[in-house]
């Protein structure tokens, strides 16, 4: 695998500047040097107008340092992993370092409706991404895709077995809206008692779970568990 080759993967899929994408690059997974072969999708980018400085620094990079914009893995641009829910549910789960996993979007572009809002990735989008996946996926090959989200999965379940035939496992996205119509029905001290794996890991790092939306993290971890184990 070279990033090289990725990097001519994604050049190949720049859209044009009449789209009506925030950005026109879609960009490679971030992959550690030492990768564990899992690789974590999360839905699309929100490039919102609430994350406007984050956009204003992509538009002042070059066309491959956006395609490179997954390089600091303290701050991907992708919220479920940056906030630590992402990591505390894959720690938990599957028994590896989260710092060791390569992570990414299944939708590579993102949109703004006329008010700046985000937008759910449109079709058009989503079989775009498929198609890029599947480059990508021929070259990466990773062992097992762990998925967050309808989006992800629905980008996934389309690439064909001649890119990529390994094994995806099926989250749901730990969004603050979806999390939190279910998290405040249990009690936290319960669910680290039924789920002492999501315990160790918040002993190991307790900054992924701090104290903003603590329990939408907490019960995303128990569901990635109970859904693997």
């Amino acid at each position: 695998m070279t990033k090289d080759k990725l990097t001519e993967i994604c050049m190949n899929f720049i859209l044009p500047l009449e789209s009506q994408v925030v950005i026109q690059e879609p960009y490679i997974p971030y992959i550690p040097d030492n990768w564990n072969r899992l690789l974590v999708l999360a839905e699309a980018q929100n490039l919102s107008v609430k994350n406007n400085t984050y956009v204003e620094q992509l538009k002042k990079m070059s066309e491959r340092e956006r395609v490179f914009r997954l390089s600091d893995p303290l701050n991907l641009g992708i919220e479920p992993w940056d906030d630590g829910s992402l990591k505390l549910g894959i720690e938990a789960a599957f028994s590896v370092k989260a710092e060791e996993t390569a992570m990414s979007n299944a939708v590579l572009w993102s949109l703004r409706d006329k008010d700046g809002n985000n937008v759910t990735p449109s079709d058009e989008l989503i079989n775009k991404s498929v198609e890029l996946w599947s480059e990508l996926l021929s070259v990466i090959n990773p062992n097992k895709i762990i998925t967050a989200g309808k989006k992800a999965k629905m980008v996934i379940d389309r690439i064909p077995q001649s890119s990529w035939s390994g094994h995806c496992i099926r989250l749901r996205l730990p969004s603050r809206s979806a999390m939190s119509r279910i998290s405040g029905m249990f009690r936290e001290n319960d669910l680290l008692l039924r789920y002492p794996e999501v315990r160790l890991v918040i002993n190991r790092h307790p900054e992924w779970v701090g104290k903003s939306y603590r329990q939408n993290k907490i019960f995303f971890a128990c569901h990635a568990v109970s859904l693997v184990k």
